[in-house]
C-alpha cells in the first residue's frame, strides 16, 4: 500500500533534481564561456607575441646586413653602387616613422637625439616602426602601418646627422665595445664615455638597444584620460593615444610608456594599466650578432688594406668616418 507522502515527495525530489541540473548547468556554460574567453585571450597574446619577435629578428638581420643593403642606391630606375669608403658597417638600425605612411623619407631620414646624462627624455628616439624599405627589398613583419612603435637608441641608427661624421650621418664608430666615442656638432651633451652602453629601460632592467611594441586595445585609465587613435598627428603627438600610462596599487600614477622617458614596460601584474606588448633588443644580443656577422668572414676582411677607408678599418672622422673598428677586434672571434 503506497503512502499518501509519496507522490509530493516525489515531485519534490524531481523539482529538487530539476534545480540542481540547472544550476549546475549554468556553472559549467559559465565556466566554459570563462575558459573560451582566456583561451581567446591567451591565442591573442601568443599571436602577438611571435609577431614581436618575427619584427625583432627581420630587425637584427637588418643591422647585420647594412653592409649590403647600403652598398649600391637606387639613382633614376638605375642600381648605382656607392663608394667603399661610405658603406656602413653592421649593427645599424632604421629611424622611426613619424608620419604613419609606413615608411622613413624626407626628413624622417634622420633622427638624433644625443644622451644627455641629466635629462632621461635624450638618448633615444621613437615613432611608428617603418613596414620596411621597398628601394632595399627589406621589410620588418609589420602589417600595416602604425601598427607597432618602435624606440632605439639614437647611436645605433643609420641616419643621424649630428655626429662629426662627414657625408655619412651616422654615429661611428658603431662597434661592439662602443669605443672611441665621438662628441655630437650640437650640445648638450658632450661626448659619453667609451663603453657607455645604451640606457633604455624595459621592466626595470637597463642595456636596450631597441624597443618593438605592439599598443594593445585602446583604453580609459583610472584617472580619466581616454585613448583616441583617430585623430591624426606625428608619432610623438600621439604616443599617449596608443602607448599606456602605469599606475600603483592606490592609483597613483607611475612611469609609463607614453611619457616620453627612457622607461618602457610591458604588460604584466606588476604594471597596472598597462596592456602594451613589448619586445627588445638587448645590447648583448646586438653585439652577438654584430660579432658573429664580422667573424663569418673574417677571412675576406682580412685582405681588405688595413690604410683603406673602409667600415671593417679603423675610424677617423675626415680620413674614414664610416670606420668602425672591427678590425682591432676580431681577436674575439678566436674565443
Amino acid at each position: 500500500m503506497h503512502s499518501c507522502h509519496s507522490q509530493p515527495q516525489s515531485g519534490f525530489i524531481m523539482m529538487l533534481l530539476v534545480v540542481v541540473m540547472a544550476v549546475g548547468a549554468a556553472a559549467f556554460f559559465s565556466l566554459y564561456s570563462d575558459n573560451a574567453s582566456l583561451r581567446h585571450q591567451s591565442d591573442h597574446y601568443l599571436t602577438r607575441m611571435s609577431q614581436l619577435n618575427e619584427v625583432k629578428q627581420q630587425l637584427l638581420k637588418y643591422a647585420v646586413f647594412q653592409p649590403e643593403l647600403y652598398q649600391s642606391d637606387l639613382i633614376s630606375n638605375s642600381r648605382t653602387y656607392k663608394e667603399a669608403s661610405k658603406i656602413p658597417g653592421p649593427g645599424y638600425l632604421p629611424c622611426r616613422d613619424l608620419d604613419g605612411d609606413g615608411w622613413v623619407l624626407g626628413a624622417e631620414t634622420s633622427c638624433g637625439n644625443p644622451r644627455d646624462p641629466s635629462d632621461e627624455t635624450t638618448g633615444f628616439v621613437y615613432g611608428f616602426l617603418p613596414i620596411g624599405f621597398k628601394t632595399r627589398n627589406f621589410f620588418f613583419g609589420a602589417l600595416e602601418p602604425q601598427q607597432f612603435y618602435y624606440v632605439v637608441d639614437e647611436r645605433f641608427v643609420n641616419g643621424n646627422n649630428l655626429y662629426n661624421n662627414g657625408s655619412t650621418g651616422r654615429y661611428a664608430p658603431l662597434n661592439t665595445v662602443l669605443a672611441p666615442s665621438t662628441a655630437p656638432d650640437a650640445p648638450p651633451p658632450n661626448a659619453l664615455p667609451a663603453g657607455s652602453l645604451p640606457w633604455l629601460t624595459l621592466n626595470g632592467v637597463e642595456g636596450y638597444v631597441a624597443l618593438i611594441i605592439f599598443p594593445n586595445t585602446p583604453q580609459v585609465f583610472s584617472d580619466g584620460f581616454e585613448q583616441d587613435r583617430s585623430q591624426g598627428g606625428s608619432a610623438v603627438d600621439r604616443i599617449a593615444d596608443y602607448l599606456d600610462r602605469r599606475f600603483d596599487d592606490e592609483g597613483n600614477r607611475l612611469d609609463g610608456n607614453a611619457d616620453g622617458n627612457r622607461h618602457f614596460f610591458s604588460q604584466g601584474q606588476a604594471n597596472i594599466g598597462v596592456n602594451d606588448l613589448v619586445v627588445g633588443i638587448t645590447f648583448s644580443e646586438w653585439r652577438a650578432v654584430a660579432l658573429n656577422r664580422v667573424c663569418s668572414q673574417i677571412g675576406e676582411l682580412n685582405q681588405v688594406d688595413e690604410n683603406a677607408a673602409y667600415w671593417f678599418n679603423d675610424y677617423d672622422s675626415i680620413q674614414n668616418p664610416s670606420g668602425g673598428n672591427w678590425r682591432g677586434l676580431t681577436g674575439a672571434c678566436e674565443q
